[in-house]
Order: structure tokens, then C-alpha cells, then sequence
């Protein structure tokens, strides 16, 4: 393979928005499994709603992984002058996960792993720590529920969990015709809590229930009954696990 074509495919896998990465790879002393590349900046011009960079270092983030290589991209972040506040503020890349040491794809993959894996096993796959996982699975999964929008269930069911000791509880509401959880929240499980699934729902959706598979618990009744109307509200004594 010649090195223009290295160069070439190097080029199209690690060009982001305003950087292109140097056609050199560099290794990690101390681990033969991870190697580095460099992105410069392909302008130096900045925003016009800023007034110039206070000051920039040298980051390295890690990308997704080749084969059985660990990938770092190094590149240089830059603190502003923000005109419109007059702060100094960290200049944010569209490219970077909210976690800025760890690139938006491959937060993504740590959450598509999450789905078939514990958190613990894919931080022990990827060296990662345990809370880093965490948080990049949360981040995944915020982005498929922005992407799947609000749903329209016409069967639901409502329980509540208990999320530590003492009584604490979070309620749990399921689309049933489509076998998955839709909504999870609340303080406790009183009326009021249950009533913010509906407004999260909205009153047309909400209309829309027809059936609601609920325990004997009385404040999960009258909230339902009183935002869905048109459901038929089904109790069981026995809860479903």
C-alpha cells in the first residue's frame, strides 16, 4: 500500500469539523495497543461572537478503537473571550461528547455496547472506569430518546419501584402493546407525581389511553381517570415482575 492511499484513508476517518489530522501515527510509551493522532486546526479565525482565545493546551481524547488499537486523537482546545458575557469560557466541539476526553462516536459505541452488556464488563473491555461508562451510556441513551420523540400509547402500565431505603419511590409507566418502558419519574408515588407522566405526555396523547394496567394503589387511579378519561383502568392485586 502506497503512502498517498494511507494517507488518503487516514484522511476520510479522522477529519472533523474544522481539524484534519497529520498524515504521522505516533505510539504510547508503555502500551503497544494505543497510538495517537494529531489534529490541527484548519483555521486559526474564530467566531465572530468572540473577541480572541485566552489561552489553549494540548488534550488527548479517545476515539474509537481499530481493530485491537486503542485511537487518541490529540488536539488543541482553546479558552475565549466570550463578547456577549464577557467571559472567559471553554470553546465546545461539536465532535467531542459531553465529556470532552472521549469523542461523540465513541460514546455512542460505549452505549450500543451498554444494550447487550453490563457497565462493568464494558469498562473492563474498553480500560475505562466504571463512572466514565456510566455517564457516555447516559448520554447515548439521552440521544435515542430525543431521536424516538414523545410516544402515543393506547395501553399502559404503572407500578413504582423503590430506589433505596426508606420508602423512596419512582414511578414506572410501560407502552404494554409495544413491550417497553416509556417514563420513569416523580418524587413518590402519590397523584401529583403520577400526573407529571401526563403532562410530559400531553393532554392529546393522553386521551388517547384506553386501557391502564395499574396495582390497587388509589393515587395512580384518580390521576389516571382524571387525565385519560376515555381509558379503562384494570387493577391487580398481585404485581407483575
Amino acid at each position: 500500500m502506497t503512502t498517498s492511499s494511507k494517507s488518503k484513508r487516514l484522511l476520510d476517518a479522522y477529519t472533523f469539523p474544522g481539524f484534519r489530522p497529520l498524515s504521522k501515527v505516533r505510539g504510547v510509551f508503555g502500551d503497544p495497543k494505543a497510538r495517537v493522532i494529531t489534529l490541527v486546526r484548519r483555521s486559526k479565525k474564530l467566531p465572530v461572537v468572540h473577541t480572541g482565545w485566552y489561552d489553549r493546551c494540548t488534550r488527548r481524547v479517545c476515539d474509537l478503537s481499530c481493530a485491537d488499537t486503542r485511537v487518541y486523537l490529540e488536539i488543541e482546545v482553546r479558552r475565549v473571550h466570550c463578547r456577549s458575557c464577557g467571559k472567559v469560557k471553554r470553546e465546545r466541539l461539536d465532535f467531542l461528547a459531553d465529556n470532552p476526553l472521549y469523542t461523540k462516536r465513541f460514546a455512542f459505541y460505549v452505549g450500543r455496547r451498554c444494550r447487550s452488556a453490563t457497565v462493568k464488563d464494558v469498562a473492563r473491555e474498553l480500560h475505562l472506569d466504571w463512572h466514565a461508562v456510566k455517564e457516555l451510556d447516559k448520554q447515548y441513551m439521552a440521544a435515542q430518546l430525543a431521536r424516538a420523540g414523545t410516544p402515543g400509547p393506547k395501553a399502559i402500565g404503572i407500578d413504582e419501584i423503590s430506589i433505596r431505603k426508606g420508602h423512596t419511590y419512582r414511578i414506572v409507566v410501560s407502552d404494554l402493546i409495544r413491550g417497553r418502558p416509556i417514563w420513569f419519574g416523580g418524587q413518590d408515588r402519590s397523584e401529583a407525581s403520577m400526573a407529571r407522566f401526563h403532562d410530559w405526555l400531553g393532554p392529546k396523547k393522553s386521551a388517547g389511553i384506553r386501557l391502564a394496567v395499574m396495582d390497587m394503589w388509589k393515587p395512580f387511579r384518580n390521576a389516571t381517570t382524571g387525565k385519560a378519561p376515555h381509558n379503562q383502568p384494570l387493577g391487580c392485586r398481585l404485581l407483575a415482575t
